[in-house]
């Protein structure tokens, strides 16, 4: 599981070389683009481990959705530094900006972090997400339009958690 675990705290210093990479396009939107499929991979190579026998230690669970926000904020932090964009910023992040506080509700209530699994519309906004980040810091004229896109399906993607809780929640709990 080690490798796994690499590739998905790999998207750390990548998100931080972006500091020094930004304004040379190349470079960063190539940033942007290893830590896209670092997302990607870390799953893939975690799963393979799984079917060979090898399930220690288990963290992807947590650890791969905790990268994905630390990357998103320090990419956003350094777009806010070099652009001071803050409504391109706000789209960008506006799924974390409302799930994260969500996420901290739901596990003050004594629920699994187990239980708490991305689908395809939360994959869809992730995807999304290092396409805006790509377009902010490489065409700044596009960065609104990717933001507002972004920030819509990241919308959708807590209302579809949200419900999705709401609904599995209620099939838990007795007579529901």
């Amino acid at each position: 599981m080690w490798l796994a675990h690499a590739l998905t705290l790999s998207r750390l210093p990548l998100a931080i070389a972006l500091w020094w990479s930004y304004g040379e396009v190349a470079w960063s939107v190539t940033l942007i683009a290893i830590a896209a499929i670092t997302d990607t991979a870390d799953g893939t190579v975690a799963r393979w481990l799984k079917r060979r026998g090898h399930a220690t230690p288990d963290i992807g669970g947590w650890l791969d959705p905790l990268m994905d926000k630390v990357f998103v904020a320090i990419v956003l932090a350094v777009i806010w530094a070099r652009s001071r964009e803050l409504l391109v910023i706000a789209l960008i992040g506006a799924r974390e900006l409302l799930l994260v506080p969500l996420v901290a509700i739901y596990l003050a209530r004594h629920r699994r972090v187990g239980e708490l699994r991305v689908d395809r519309i939360g994959k869809a906004a992730t995807v999304a997400q290092f396409i805006a980040l790509a377009i902010a810091v490489s065409v700044p004229d596009w960065a609104l339009a990717a933001a507002s896109v972004t920030g819509g399906l990241g919308l959708v993607a807590v209302v579809h958690y949200v419900w999705r809780e709401l609904e599995v929640g209620g099939s838990r709990r007795p007579g529901g």
